[in-house]
């Protein structure tokens, strides 16, 4: 029975792991569809800021917010959407792929993994 579930847990690791790989790509996707024409994954700015280092800049939470509803974060006067409008003199035009938790979920774990590689890069890995 121990082994059984030992098992089982086993897969379910495996299983949530590779979740999470189709996750990143499917934020890839998405992020060459909707977010590329104004966003670099770099630190160059495009129309927007590029997005080098966001996830560690920026809350998943944050995140999450400013892709489904930037308009509404800037209204409501928070901080970082204001700067953001005062340097870009635009808010980012909301995205209906983005009204989807799934989708910005995606986005956001792309968003992390090339984070991550950026990271790994300026180290030597």
């Amino acid at each position: 029975m121990i082994r059984s579930m030992l098992l089982f847990l086993c897969l379910l690791t495996v299983a949530a792991g590779a979740a999470k790989a189709e996750d990143t790509k499917a934020g890839e996707e998405l992020f060459k569809r909707k977010c590329m024409m104004c966003h670099r994954l770099s630190e160059g700015t495009k129309v927007g800021p590029g997005l080098a280092g966001v996830t560690t800049r920026r809350s998943e939470q944050w995140l999450d917010e400013w892709l489904q509803d930037p308009k509404a974060m800037v209204e409501r006067g928070d901080p970082i959407a204001v700067e953001l409008l005062a340097k870009h003199k635009k808010v980012m035009s909301t995205v209906a792929a983005m009204q989807d938790k799934v989708n910005r979920e995606n986005v956001i774990a792309f968003l992390k993994e090339n984070d991550e590689k950026i990271g790994a890069a300026k180290n030597g890995n």
